[in-house]
């Protein structure tokens, strides 16, 4: 009888190494590939994009929970939070077509020392309801359609890749160069994620890190394409070394060996 082949596993980051020279480089070219990202331009999926990034990062705070000075007072509430200010403008353009969003900073006291401040994206509260189910629509349309159990229902390459933009701009690009790491939360965004690389040609890894869901992809050629799609430009030579146009399969661009 023989042995099952042995998956590939994740690794996981190793947050007590000491940092190194090439830690800063990492950090330089990880923050140029994400402000790239978060200014590509606005493709056909946007409601997509904010959905995913409504999943990751939604709103604990007032409005949601339907308390607090914020929530009585205030004519916006909010809808997602996060440390990074180019992923909220960019949430915030997503989300024109149904509202006009604005872009707040949370409290000097929520922020703690020497960490980013709390970005809010928030909408008119008479719209708020109506922003929500939208995303809520979008989400489960993203769901079926990126459905893992169903073969042959991931065949928007647009989307896809639209998808894997916003998953990057919320969850990282990982630990390292010349590759592409998610966390994704939960196994079903997991499978998701890599129901879309799949659409694309690429060869995503879905595996269980520190108990953490993580999809990743770890061809060179594969990340680079990725990441020139979703609109990094020239970025994404930065982050695989050595980096130069390559393509998924299908695309009649040849990958790297």
């Amino acid at each position: 009888m023989t042995s099952p082949p042995i998956a590939y596993r994740i690794p996981g980051p190793t947050a007590s190494s000491p940092r190194s020279p090439s830690a800063g480089r990492l950090d330089c070219a990880s923050g140029t590939v994400h402000r790239a990202l978060a200014e590509a331009p606005i493709g056909g999926y946007g409601m997509l994009e904010a959905a995913l990034a409504w999943q990751h990062l939604r709103s604990a705070g007032p409005g949601n929970t339907g308390g607090g000075t914020h929530a009585t007072a205030s004519r916006h509430l909010p809808v997602v939070e996060t440390r990074s200010g180019a992923v909220a403008a960019r949430i915030a353009r997503l989300l024109s077509g149904l509202a006009w969003a604005i872009v707040t900073q949370a409290d000097a006291g929520d922020t703690g020392f020497k960490r980013s401040p709390v970005m809010r994206v928030e909408v008119p509260r008479t719209l708020h309801r109506r922003v929500l189910r939208a995303l809520t629509n979008a989400w489960r349309d993203a769901r079926r359609q990126f459905d893992p159990s169903v073969p042959g229902t991931a065949t928007d390459a647009d989307a896809a890749v639209a998808l894997w933009r916003m998953g990057i701009l919320v969850a990282g690009l990982g630990p390292s160069h010349n590759m592409v790491y998610l966390r994704t939360g939960t196994s079903t965004m997991a499978e998701m994620m890599a129901a879309a690389a799949r659409c694309l040609g690429l060869t995503p890894i879905v595996d269980n890190v520190q108990g953490a869901p993580a999809v990743a992809l770890y061809h060179r050629g594969e990340v680079h394409w990725l990441l020139a799609e979703a609109g990094a430009g020239g970025a994404a030579t930065m982050w695989v070394r050595g980096g130069r146009p390559a393509g998924a399969a299908g695309t009649g661009v040849g990958l790297w060996p």
